[in-house]
């Protein structure tokens, strides 16, 4: 009997450790990279569906010297091996995660400062944020915030508690998860199946989703179709959206305040903090339009120049820049394809609410210095955007598109 239950055990640990080591290997979400080779495991279509996961890992590898804020927009759009990126900014880090807020933003600049084991010279020096107008709408009845406002209701990410034990058993739990589970398995063997499938879903090792899927899903339903399954969608969710900026107080939010504590932690770090808004299509106006949103669109705009300002004058710092990118122009217009026309393809956008990187990297050559802002030599904000004082705006540009 003894026996018997000596070789189940044996039996057992060899087979666990076999799993572990082909999912290490393989590594479907990313986190090792141990083994990084083209037509083996340099796709990860399984990596986007544990962005938290995967990308808190990621980072903290790579240590980037640049590192990129937001959600699915920034993370889909900006690619962190675009020609722009200057060398003294490399590499870059595509931290954006789909579906998230400030919050979230907030949390992963604790993380990657507060993290133990990384020397300061390792840290970011320059971070680009994007910010998402619906991100900061807010019940008016929700309760004021302090100063010091920490949303703890965020998802969490790995690795964030500064307590070193359960950082350690937060890691062992991740690498269980990716490497012992039933998931895992299937994972690795989707990952090893679609190395040679030109569209499949993918997160690179610097962070960055090129839709590839939607390569072949506009191709097959035509932008029409995809423009008009979003539309609908964008309308649904967003008339179900509070309309306005500041909670209980009048005057702020969890959402400002985040954007408050993540200039703050820049400031203190030395940091450069170049921040901007997103580049909706016009289609997507128009459902603000008819969601009542557009007036905060509006306003938003107007605080976010505030705030900024308001950081400098009390910093006694130069202002940190804002790229205004959500107004309509020639690009933000680009016509969608027509009903049932499945061979036009569209230059700068994959929806509404997503632009392709080929637009992020004209954003990405404005925001570098790469390329001179359209209609001045030196950047002025448009005439709405006037609301704060005029020396400090003037240390404020908020740029269009090129």
């Amino acid at each position: 009997m003894k026996r018997y239950v000596y070789i189940w055990f044996m039996a057992t640990a060899l087979i666990l450790a076999l799993v572990a080591a082909i999912n290490t290997v393989v590594d479907p979400y990313g986190i090792f990279r141990w083994v990084d080779q083209v037509g083996f495991n340099r796709v990860k279509p399984a990596a986007a569906k544990h962005g938290h996961m995967a990308k808190a890992y990621q980072v903290l590898r790579i240590q980037p010297k640049t590192l990129i804020l937001g959600n699915s927009r920034a993370e889909v759009g900006l690619d962190p091996n675009h020609a722009a990126w200057p060398q003294n900014a490399r590499p870059v880090y595509n931290a954006a995660l789909p579906g998230t807020g400030t919050a979230t933003s907030l949390q992963f600049m604790q993380h990657v400062l507060a993290t133990d084991g990384i020397p300061t010279a390792a840290r970011p020096t320059l971070v680009l944020w994007g910010l998402d107008f619906m991100d900061f709408l807010t019940e008016p009845t929700a309760p004021p915030v302090a100063h010091d406002h920490h949303d703890n209701n965020a998802e969490s990410l790995r690795l964030m508690s500064a307590n070193i034990s359960q950082r350690w058993r937060q890691q062992l739990r991740d690498y269980a998860e990716s490497t012992l589970t039933l998931n895992a398995v299937l994972d690795s063997v989707q990952t090893l199946a679609s190395q040679h499938d030109p569209y499949a879903t993918d997160l690179t090792a610097q962070g960055f989703n090129p839709m590839r899927d939607y390569i072949k899903i506009t191709a097959d339903e035509g932008y029409w179709s995809v423009f008009r399954q979003k539309d609908v969608a964008y309308n649904k969710s967003f008339s179900n959206f509070p309309k306005s900026l500041f909670d209980a107080s009048g005057t702020t939010s969890k959402h400002w305040e985040d954007l408050k504590e993540v200039m703050r932690l820049c400031r203190q770090n030395g940091i450069e903090l170049r921040l901007f808004t997103y580049p909706y299509h016009a289609s997507m106006h128009e459902i603000f339009r008819k969601t009542g949103h557009a007036p905060g669109l509006e306003l938003w705009r107007r605080r976010l120049v505030e705030v900024i300002a308001e950081e400098a004058a009390a910093s006694g710092q130069p202002a940190f820049r804002l790229w205004d990118f959500s107004q309509i122009n020639a690009r933000t217009a680009e016509a969608v394809p027509a009903p049932g026309d499945r061979k036009s393809t569209m230059q700068w956008y994959w929806e509404a609410g997503h632009f392709k990187s080929a637009l992020g990297g004209l954003m990405l050559e404005q925001m570098l210095g790469k390329s001179p802002p359209t209609g001045a030599s030196q950047p002025k904000p448009p005439a709405n955007m006037l609301s704060a004082s005029g020396s400090r705006q003037a240390s404020l540009p908020v740029d269009s598109p090129p």
